[in-house]
């Protein structure tokens, strides 16, 4: 009888001091903006290199019984999420934890300044920080941008330890967090105008154009200047100050935007004016601006224009020149003498407006017209 009892109260201990996979730390990686980012840059993944980047996630180790934590080593892998090839690794350093059980939030930029120490002084600091061997084939894209390559990444957080000075444990986040790199780089003018101090002009007749643009970063600014006799390039441009800017919020995410008959300077008839569109990437290192190629117009009366036909035939004609460049002036001078009414595409009538969307839609691709059928409307 006594046997049996002491039999029960040796199981009754060994269940209580070792309870089946149950976890002495557990861990999980918060996403504190690098989701959001367009752009990543490579050194904010070099934590051996101390200095400002910016808030890109937090680690979260949560001690959920009390004893001894020692030679903890978390790792910090991004990795493709098409293949799983590793494209950077970030090493710490053994460190012991505290007995008692409760949280810590560790933030990236504390790993990589190494500022993050435990109660009782024990500080978190990077052993190992850098590109990883596989990523070869990305190398040379990473050195030439300094930017990780356009493609979507897992980012995930695993640390080992010894618990009691037993066996080694290991604990993987859960949820790892997924970024999507786009690197924006596209931004093209469509409409209206032609390159600055190009040779050509290029005439409207509203005072309130809509100004139209193609590009990737979804966060734009339209900037427009006056120009005057004395700019001769573009730098003159620039450093002059523009009559109608500060639009990103009215433009948000779209593609055009109609100029203000209000906010802004009105227009003038038979003054030029120069056009711009900003560019706003969310990067990992800050916000980055990129730019267009400027463009001008010239805007005209309407009451001393070239009449409805002859303003689309001046519009087709500029199309014709950003086109085909000097190869338009054969196909210009073959169409001289025709009226153009309208303009069909597809079996439908379009706008000239119409037809610069319908080009667009073919940017950066090559294409062959078979039929071009041009009707004297006389």
């Amino acid at each position: 009888m006594n046997k049996i009892k002491y039999l029960k109260l040796l199981i009754l201990i060994i269940s209580i001091f070792s309870v089946p996979g149950q976890a002495q730390v557990e861990m999980k990686l918060i996403d504190k903006g690098i989701g959001q980012y367009q752009t990543i840059l490579i050194a904010d993944f070099d934590f051996l290199q101390v200095g400002s980047v910016e808030q890109l996630f937090d680690i979260i180790l949560t001690k959920t019984m009390t004893g001894s934590v020692t030679d903890a080593v978390m790792i910090i892998d991004l990795s493709l999420q098409q293949d799983g090839t590793p494209i950077a690794r970030i090493v710490t350093k053994p460190f012991i934890m505290p007995d008692e059980t409760r949280s810590w939030t560790i933030s990236n930029q504390q790993l990589a300044n190494q500022t993050f120490t435990f109660p009782g002084g024990e500080t978190i600091r990077i052993s190992e920080s850098k590109l990883e061997d596989s990523a070869s084939d990305l190398q040379d894209e990473i050195l030439a941008t300094s930017q990780i390559p356009t493609g979507t990444y897992i980012l995930r957080n695993t640390l080992s330890y010894l618990f009691n000075n037993d066996q080694q444990k290991e604990v993987t986040t859960e949820t790892p967090i997924t970024i999507v790199v786009s690197n924006p780089t596209l931004i093209n003018l469509i409409t209206p105008g032609v390159f600055l101090n190009s040779g050509f002009t290029y005439d409207i007749y509203s005072e309130q154009p809509i100004l139209q643009w193609n590009g990737n970063s979804g966060d734009y600014e339209v900037l427009v200047f006056k120009k005057e006799s004395e700019f001769t390039s573009v730098e003159d441009i620039l450093n002059s100050q523009p009559i109608w800017s500060n639009n990103r919020d009215d433009i948000n995410g779209a593609l055009s935007i109609q100029y203000p008959d209000f906010k802004a300077v009105p227009l003038a008839f038979g003054e030029t004016y120069v056009w711009m569109v900003r560019s706003y990437i969310n990067t990992s290192s800050g916000e980055n601006v990129q730019r267009s190629e400027l463009w001008e117009f010239t805007l005209m009366d309407p009451s001393q224009a070239l009449g409805l036909e002859g303003m689309a035939k001046q519009e087709l004609e500029q199309l014709l020149k950003q086109l085909l460049g000097n190869k338009a002036d054969g196909i210009i001078s073959e169409i001289d003498g025709f009226a153009l009414s309208s303009m069909r595409v597809n079996g439908s009538t379009i706008s000239i407006q119409e037809l610069y969307r319908f080009i667009e839609k073919y940017r950066d691709e090559e294409h062959e017209i078979y039929d071009l059928l041009i009707r004297n409307s006389n």
